[in-house]
């Protein structure tokens, strides 16, 4: 273990060089299973993934009392001409991919313990050494996934979001992060997991800006990411996680909360807030959700109200765009779990808005999109909000 200061622990890391041992690791030609498409933005993306202790807290879920520890991984934008060689890799590691057929199986999509082992991305796994040292120059965005989920079924999102220019972070919460959703939390369980989450943000934040840290993650990087103005995202439990981690802390400057109710303490802020939820046939906005309608008025700058038609809640992230790329057939079971739009639209569209807002808190490109309806995206309603 490499001792890190603050009392934290760096855990095993995995470049792409090493990423879930160098067996797992296959040139373009010679991938197997389904490939998921690269992303069409200006950037190649490199990925290193790694875990966090952080031993100045005592998980409080851990009924063994050790150490709260964080699993992230890091998607880095690199030039496509400093991009020199391009790998297929890993989506997930075998004993997530188990969990993950049984979790689509409940559905009744026809994945077994082999599907989600044989899905690939397409990574950058050679950046040149200038890219590796221009590395941190990029802004940072942090995520968090829902509850009983994992942040290996956000990567291609995630991904395609490092394809615009962004350094983004998805982090586990450690004892919530295991597949299949679990349901039996009490309201109160889920306030503790939510501010339990909230700091594991904050402790995730204040380690990618450690040049120790990111000179391990990115071999050749020379300082840490700036971390003084960073955005952040979340699904379910996750988007709770985003909204409550900006009012507590100055150093988050926009949060999207994608599809969650927001549980957990709430503070005036005036700092942006997007909240993307789903219009019809099944709504999820502040008419049906007590605590949308609650977080709002604590929302004093910049808000936002989206929804997407004709999707559920499992539609966010990478669920849809994994069922449609593997020709699965929308039984009733599916439609449940993501509705019936189309899962590249739906993959496209919410990838589409979550960058336009990115773009608007960290880069102040305002677009139209966050404002008004769209031609382009006639499936997203636009709602209540202020400039």
């Amino acid at each position: 273990m490499l001792e890190m200061s603050h009392s934290v622990r760096l855990g095993t890391v995995s470049s792409l060089s090493l990423l879930y041992g160098l067996t797992s690791l296959f040139f373009l030609h010679g991938s197997t299973g389904l490939l998921i498409p690269e992303p069409t933005g200006r950037y190649a993306v490199a990925l290193s993934t790694t875990k966090l202790v952080d031993e100045s807290r005592v998980d409080p879920f851990d009924t063994k009392h050790g150490y709260r520890n964080v699993m992230t991984s890091l998607f880095y934008p690199i030039d496509r001409n400093k991009c020199e060689q391009m790998c297929a890799v890993p989506y997930m590691p075998p004993v997530t991919a188990v969990y993950a057929g049984a979790f689509f199986a409940q559905f009744g999509a026809p994945s077994d313990n082999e599907t989600f082992g044989a899905i690939q991305l397409q990574v950058c796994c050679k950046p040149s050494t200038a890219a590796a040292k221009n590395a941190t120059n990029f802004p940072l965005v942090l995520f968090s996934p829902g509850l009983g989920s994992s942040r290996l079924l956000y990567n291609a999102l995630a991904q395609n979001l490092a394809s615009a220019g962004y350094a983004v972070v998805t982090f586990d919460s450690a004892f919530d992060a295991t597949i299949p959703y679990n349901t039996s939390y009490a309201s109160e369980q889920l306030v503790a997991l939510v501010e339990t989450r909230n700091a594991d943000a904050r402790f995730v934040l204040a380690q990618y800006g450690s040049e120790q840290l990111i000179t391990t993650l990115i071999p050749g990087a020379t300082s840490g990411f700036n971390t003084t103005r960073v955005a952040i995202y979340g699904h379910s439990l996750g988007g709770a996680t985003a909204v409550g981690t900006l009012m507590q802390d100055e150093r988050f400057v926009g949060a999207i909360n994608l599809d969650g109710s927001q549980f957990g303490p709430l503070y005036d802020t005036h700092r942006p807030v997007l909240l993307f939820g789903r219009a019809e046939p099944t709504s999820h906005n502040r008419t049906d959700d007590a605590t949308w309608q609650k977080a709002w008025g604590f929302l004093k700058g910049w808000r936002r109200e989206l929804g997407i038609h004709d999707i559920q809640h499992v539609a966010y992230g990478d669920y849809a765009l994994l069922i449609k790329l593997e020709g699965w057939p929308l039984t009733d079971g599916i439609k449940a779990m993501i509705g019936t739009l189309d899962g590249q639209r739906a993959f496209d569209v919410q990838s589409r808005y979550i960058q336009a807002f990115i773009d608007f808190v960290l880069k102040g490109e305002r677009s139209n999109l966050l404002v008004r309806p769209s031609d382009a995206y006639p499936e997203v309603v636009v709602g209540d909000g202020n400039e």
